[in-house]
């Protein structure tokens, strides 16, 4: 068995977009809870 290094490259490329993809997503998820926290928290209670 042979290490082929160009399609070893070529995978990781891929898969380093795939997880920053992900982080986007999630970072976006986060964003739109946390806007929709403060647009329907009560004003009463602090």
């Amino acid at each position: 068995m042979q290490l082929q290094v160009k399609a070893f490259l070529t995978s990781l490329g891929l898969m380093v977009e795939g997880m920053l993809g992900i982080f986007a997503v999630m970072l976006l998820i986060m964003g739109v809870i946390l806007l929709l926290n403060r647009l329907t928290a009560d004003k009463e209670n602090p």
